[in-house]
């Protein structure tokens, strides 16, 4: 019978993170993935750039095709993921496992803007979105921000590597970077009416880009919904395996990520019936918050 395990999300990943934006993205606005980084490196299309695709009216990516040696016919193996019931109290998000955690080197960043202003204009519009369903309030916000705030990396605007700003100043000056984009939703979705621990800043890392991002994920509906700066539809986070959480923040609380997969029996050919060779493991482990750089 097969098992379950849980894995470490990637350290090199976390070893490398600083929360900058995802490299595909451009400045002012241009478009969120170029045509030589929408192919995957490990074969094949993120499940977000088809998703864009589609959205857009282009032709669906295709995987790479792939041709099998010495004559042999090739299955590529897939290991399929469990996917449990939405959990109400931890942001198991991008089929990963929540871990809490005491604090972070991001800690200073995300306590100096949790809290921070919205702005009057912004402010009034959230608030009068008060009576729609979730969805529409969801919809509503990441439109509202995507339409107004144009991608700039924070080298460029502030001249350091990482600056994390309210909603009020993402807006103010209609720039920012992915952090901002996803502060800026959060904050305008509480005042829409949305409680504290359904909003989640999660800082990634887009495993086929080889890139670091952020965005915020919001429970509604029995999902976890992902707004990102680089598309206006509401994605369920199960549907992109490629993004690869490394902390994630909710008022005082903050996690690390794990991930539990399901393990397929091996299964070794030979001219004599076919031995099977089941693969179980269970562990669980933490990331230790001082191997992540600044």
């Amino acid at each position: 019978m097969a098992m379950s395990r849980i894995a470490l999300a990637p350290l090199a990943a976390a070893l490398a993170l600083t929360a900058a934006p995802a490299a595909a993205q451009v400045a002012l606005g241009a478009t969120y993935f170029t045509s030589s980084k929408t192919q995957a490196i490990l074969g094949g299309e993120s499940r977000l750039a088809a998703i864009m695709a589609q959205q857009s009216g282009q032709p669906m990516p295709q995987p790479a095709a792939y041709s099998p040696g010495y004559g042999a016919q090739i299955v590529q193996a897939k290991m399929s993921i469990y996917r449990p019931a939405i959990s109400m109290d931890r942001p198991d998000v991008f089929n990963s496992v929540a871990l809490p955690i005491g604090h972070t080197s991001l800690d200073r960043r995300w306590h100096k803007v949790a809290n921070g202003p919205v702005g009057a204009t912004s402010a009034a519009y959230a608030s009068g979105l008060s009576g729609r369903s979730a969805i529409e309030k969801l919809e509503a916000v990441n439109h509202y921000v995507n339409a107004r705030v144009s991608f700039v990396d924070d080298s460029r605007q502030y001249g350091v590597a990482d600056f994390w700003t309210s909603a009020a100043d993402t807006l103010r000056r209609g720039r920012g970077d992915c952090e901002d984009y996803a502060i800026a939703k959060l904050q305008l979705l509480r005042r829409a009416g949305f409680a504290e621990n359904d909003l989640y800043l999660v800082i990634l890392h887009d495993a086929l880009r080889r890139a670091d991002h952020a965005v915020l994920v919001a429970r509604a509906d029995g999902r976890m919904l992902v707004l990102d700066n680089g598309t206006d539809r509401l994605v369920d986070s199960y549907e992109l395996p490629d993004y690869r959480p490394i902390f994630t923040f909710s008022g005082n609380r903050i996690w690390t990520h794990g991930y539990r997969r399901e393990v397929p029996p091996l299964v070794f050919a030979s001219n004599e019936t076919p031995q099977t060779v089941t693969l179980a493991a269970a562990s669980v482990a933490r990331v230790a918050p001082s191997a992540l750089a600044n």
